[in-house]
């Protein structure tokens, strides 16, 4: 624990960004990306600070205490882990609030963007520094709101719209699921603080709701970072700009579930329900997301299933569990950001610049557009995982994990070998094809982009190969204490990028050769799918649209028979509801009520019979009235007679409440009674059915509250509340005391609500009139 609140005050700087990004745009808004870009590297800055000290001492804890009543803190921490996406997501931040500026030049909604990107990154930022269970599931939930906001950016287009609900309905869904584990987990263990989660393993080992506890937490992991069969969300998220798709779906929120995995294995590790699960799944989504990689024209969408690939490839590495694959999915996690993040911006130039994203028409850009060729070239070989590039090193150390995964190291070397040889046929043709030969007609006149929109993807394409070259000086150190927190790793990782002629290196250079052979014959690949329609296959996403289809005629039935529009219908169902829950219970348990005595009912003061027989009158008038007015002056009488009683049994402040409502009540009827339609005909067999559906339901009542009131009633709160209203409050009257001054917020939000009512009928009445 230190004394500082440094991280703490991370989060509220970044939150205060969220706040001036608009008026910061108004008052720069030529260069307002460029200013709102200080905050992001300011933590970057930060975060290399701290990593001495998180790299000699491991954690640095910053705790608030938060809410006393259910012993939950404010928790932030640094540690390996943390620190390397810290560093990730604000280093990576910097470049696209920079990136941000030129693309959405001129966007009369760019103060907005960075309003929703800041709020991104304070999500992302807190969910990889939380400390505490519940802080992280707040920060997870703020993710989904922020990337349905930055996907749905272009709010006029109706693709967006609907990739941002998809992509808010699959990951909020998700995250239900795994807030579920969280509290199981919670519960289980004693605490919601990851260090006493950590410290109580053995504790959780003997639990029978481990297994049930590591699926609800899988099922929010593999859904934020979009696995088979919650993949289909991510390459729809293509609709965003440019920006978000480099920084939300390379680099950030789709590595929240990578990150959250990586986070719990030390607790789940052991767990076949949750090693097998993610093996699989990883393999499956791997192998899948290549596949549809190959299949597309769209450069957004290529780069979209390659990072599903890519995503699966992580949560392999993380299922297999040893200290092989833990490392590599730390060292593909880096080379993957780096390489991705520099192809969408890549992507985004091209777009910008020439009008389309159509790689079957693209080519001869290179001596248009040469730095974009030059980020596009640099970030293709590291993808390709050529040396000296970082994603070589990556590639042979995910090769070395798949070959000597303890289950079934053939199949996953082999799967894993396929879906690099995709890769590099993709590299071939971001890198290259679209770069070189004769220059294509394209929609707008192609030119290079401006620099705003250069130095993000040539600062990260370089990285990849200063990352390779520098490996042991610049990645080694954070790559080795992230998978020390994942891991207890004994071997220190070593980075290198050669180690001879070995078995490897040889899968490395045919990965090369096949993935060219794969370039080259991409086309017809391309051609056959397209005549085959492929890609309208049957799957999960046509599942998904099929059950937001049902579920909204679903909504649409239930609504037209529970809001009907008539007012008896909706006391039928109430009404019936009660019944049937009440009595269910009753005949379930088969002990009926004891009602005891009578006693007390028979010792009636004669006012009490006064009162109660002009309710009879009243209600008995009520149902033989062929008059409105009739009928409403007879309920009056039975609510003139109930508030009678409560006066006479001490309850003033309830009867003047009840008079009250009932004069307004009455002389609102009475002030609308031409307005109303003239009584419609009941038939005989439908008084019948309500006659006998309100004499079960008032005998119902009156069976519970007799028995109530043979029971036993002590009440601490009640006694409370009569000892402590005076001392406390100065009050005498109880009920009073409550209202205002112990439930003084529920009672004004009460008012808060009754005062919007009255405004929004107000403002219909007015429109109304005016019309």
């Amino acid at each position: 624990m230190i004394k500082t609140l440094a991280v703490i005050t991370v989060i509220i700087t970044l939150l205060l960004l969220s706040l001036v990004s608009v008026p910061v745009h108004h008052l720069y808004p030529k260069h307002s990306g460029n200013w709102l870009s200080i905050f992001p590297l300011g933590i970057f800055v930060f975060a290399l600070s701290k990593l001495n000290h998180v790299i000699e001492q491991g954690v640095l804890v910053e705790q608030v205490r938060w809410i006393e009543l259910l012993n939950l803190n404010f928790t932030l921490r640094l540690d390996g882990l943390s620190i390397f996406f810290v560093l990730l997501i604000s280093g990576v931040g910097f470049l696209i609030f920079n990136y941000a500026n030129g693309y959405l030049k001129g966007d009369k909604n760019k103060g907005l963007f960075y309003l929703y990107l800041s709020l991104f990154t304070t999500a992302m930022l807190g969910v990889v520094m939380s400390g505490n269970l519940i802080v992280l599931f707040i920060f997870w939930e703020l993710t989904s709101l922020s990337s349905y906001l930055l996907i749905g950016y272009y709010h006029d287009s109706e693709e967006s719209r609907k990739s941002a609900l998809m992509a808010m309905l699959v990951t909020v869904t998700g995250g239900l699921f795994m807030l579920s584990g969280f509290i199981l987990l919670g519960n289980e263990v004693g605490s919601y603080e990851l260090a006493d989660i950590f410290k109580s393993s053995n504790l959780l080992s003997e639990s029978k709701l481990k297994p049930i506890i590591a699926i609800l937490i899988l099922i929010g992991a593999i859904t934020k970072s979009a696995q088979f069969p919650f993949h289909f969300w991510l390459p729809k998220a293509m609709a965003a700009p440019a920006p978000v798709s480099a920084f939300l779906h390379s680099t950030t929120m789709v590595k929240a579930g990578i990150f959250l995995i990586a986070r719990l294995t030390p607790m789940f590790a052991d767990t076949e329900v949750w090693r097998l699960p993610l093996i699989h799944i990883g393999a499956i989504t791997m192998v899948y997301g290549a596949l549809f990689a190959i299949i597309q024209n769209d450069m957004k969408k290529v780069l979209a299933y390659t990072t599903v690939s890519a995503l699966g490839i992580m949560t392999m590495l993380l299922g297999i569990g040893t200290t092989i694959s833990i490392q590599a999915a730390m060292v593909f996690l880096l080379a993957h950001a780096l390489y991705k993040g520099t192809l969408f911006m890549v992507t985004g130039n091209i777009d910008h610049e020439t009008g389309t994203r159509d790689l079957s028409v693209l080519s001869g850009l290179g001596k248009l557009m040469p730095f974009t060729f030059y980020s596009a070239a640099l970030a293709s070989l590291s993808m390709a995982g050529v040396i000296p590039f970082f994603g070589f090193i990556a590639k042979e150390i995910i090769y070395g994990a798949a070959f000597s995964s303890p289950l079934a190291s053939g199949l996953i070397g082999f799967l894993t070998f396929s879906t690099g040889v995709m890769f590099t046929g993709i590299a071939f043709e971001f890198g290259y094809k679209i770069f070189t030969g004769k220059e294509a007609s394209t929609p707008k006149k192609p030119h290079e982009a401006p620099l705003s929109m250069l130095i993000g993807p040539i600062v990260m394409a370089t990285l990849g190969l200063l990352g390779g070259v520098f490996s042991e000086q610049l990645a080694q150190p954070i790559l080795h204490h992230s998978s020390s927190q994942i891991l207890n790793v004994e071997k220190v990782l070593k980075l290198g990028i050669w180690h001879g002629f070995t078995f490897i290196f040889g899968l490395s250079v045919l990965t090369l050769v096949f993935g060219y052979v794969l370039y080259r014959i991409r086309g017809n690949i391309l051609s056959r799918a397209l005549k085959s329609k492929l890609n309208e296959l049957f799957g999960p996403e046509h599942l998904y649209n099929k059950s937001i289809i049902s579920l909204l005629e679903l909504a649409k039935k239930q609504t037209l028979f529970f809001q009907s529009g008539i007012l008896k219908n909706y006391f039928i169902v109430i009404i019936s509801t009660f019944l049937i829950l009440t009595w269910y219970q009753i005949l379930q348990k088969g002990q009926f009520p004891s009602l005891q005595s009578f006693e007390e009912l028979t010792h009636l003061r004669w006012y009490e019979i006064v009162f109660v027989l002009i309710m009879i009158i009243g209600l008995v008038n009520t149902i033989t009235a062929k008059s409105r007015l009739i009928s409403i002056v007879s309920l009056g009488l039975i609510g003139y007679g109930t508030a009678a009683i409560f006066l006479y049994f001490g309850g003033p402040d309830i009867a003047m409440t009840q008079f009250l409502v009932e004069t307004l009540t009455i002389v609102i009827f009475v002030l609308t009674l031409n307005l109303l339609p003239k009584f419609l005909p009941i038939a005989n067999s439908s008084k019948l059915k309500y006659m006998g559906l309100s004499l079960l339901f008032g005998a119902t009542l009156t069976m519970l509250l007799l028995w109530i009131h043979t029971l036993p009633t002590p009440s601490p709160v009640k006694d409370f509340y009569a000892q402590s209203s005076y001392l406390l409050a100065k009050g005498r009257n109880v009920v009073n005391v409550i209202l205002v001054d112990f439930r003084g917020l529920d009672t004004m939000g009460e008012i808060v609500v009754l005062a919007v009512t009255s405004i929004g009928i107000l403002s219909i009445l007015k429109y109304r009139l005016r019309n």
